[in-house]
Formats: C-alpha cells, structure tokens, sequence
C-alpha cells in the first residue's frame, strides 16, 4: 500500500509542476494512475492531503540533496560549488505555476513548506559552517548558528521578493550575495584561497 501510495505522490508532483495545482484534480491523478477515485480515496482523504503529501516529498528532496551536495568535499571545494551555482542556474527566482497555487490556494501549507526549506537549509550550513572553521578557512570565532539563521533569512528573502528580483539579474544577484556572505566568514588563509577561488567564477 505504501508503494502505491508513494506512486500517487510522484505522478501528482509531477503534474503540479507541468500544469499547477488548481489545474489537476483528482480525477486526472485517479485516470493517469489508472484507478478510480474510490480507490483514489483508500490513500488521500481528498486533494489537499495530496497536495500536503507531495511538498513533504519535495522537502524531503531537498534534504537529501543538500546533504549529498556537500558530503565528502572540503569546505573550499562547497564555497567553489556554491559560486558556480549562479551559472548553473536558470531564472532561479521565477514563479512557477505549481509555486504560483501553492502561495494562492494554500497559503498555510506554502508558509510551513518554506520554514521546512529554511530549517533544512540552516541545519546542512551549520555542518558546513563547523567543518571550514576546523578546516581553518573560516573565522575560529564564528558563531555558527547565527551566521546559519542569517543565511536562512537571507534565502527567505529571496524567496519572498520576487518581484523585487525579476527587476534586476537573479544570477549576479544571487551571485553577489554569496560572495559577500563568504567573505564575511573567511579567515585571512581562507581569504586567499576564496579570492583564487572567485576569479574562476565571474559572470
């Protein structure tokens, strides 16, 4: 039952993301799934337990990537990952159809997707944060937690002026405040390093 359930969340996730949320119904995920929507109704209540099903499928994404994004490298070799991020990127700002429902028709299960983004964001930093000071190419007396909750306000701000951000380029935006989070941190041997680091990375 839990792999049929799990097959329903992807299928809807992936239909969210091409047409949106209001625009697929229960009938569509009961068709594409090949069901019918009393059996449908045997895993999800209704819609909106999907829709809360596949943002914490998308969390749980999140937090698995993340971690694999810096397991097993050097703190130098994630702050070159995290600069070369803006040109990896697309419009990484824009709203999509799928974000776009969420915020409007489900403004509470967005305003928990978002925290769960933001805790999941400030726990992987703050292991980061701790190996480069061990590492020696951050501070020594860099308080770790505070610099993870002020990079997390900092992507929460992101998140929550976008159309401040459609005005100007999202990628040297994006670039530039990494860049001067980075060097806010970095001890005078990490500084050398970065700034080899950063001339590889100019847009």
């Amino acid at each position: 039952m839990e792999e049929q359930k799990q097959l329903i969340i992807n299928k809807a996730l992936e239909q969210f993301k091409q047409y949106g949320i209001k625009s697929v119904s229960v009938d569509d995920i009961s068709r594409l799934m090949g069901m019918s929507k009393k059996t449908f109704y045997q895993y999800f209540p209704g819609k909106d337990e999907l829709v809360a099903a596949a943002l914490t499928q998308i969390n749980e994404n999140i937090r698995i990537a993340s971690e694999n994004y810096m397991k097993g490298k050097s703190a130098l070799k994630c702050v070159s990952m995290l600069l070369d991020m803006p040109k990896k990127v697309g419009d990484v700002y824009k709203e999509s159809s799928f974000v776009h429902d969420l915020r409007k028709y489900y403004p509470a299960l967005y305003k928990e997707h978002i925290r769960n983004i933001l805790r999941s964001t400030k726990h992987i930093l703050m292991q980061h944060l701790s190996q480069g000071v061990e590492e020696g190419i951050y501070r020594k007396d860099l308080d770790i937690e505070t610099c993870a909750v002020m990079y997390s306000l900092i992507q929460q701000a992101f998140i929550r002026n976008q159309d401040e951000i459609r005005s100007v380029s999202a990628k040297r935006l994006l670039q530039f405040t990494m860049e001067s989070f980075i060097r806010s941190i970095v001890s005078e041997e990490g500084k050398k390093q970065f700034q080899v680091e950063q001339k590889q990375f100019e847009l």
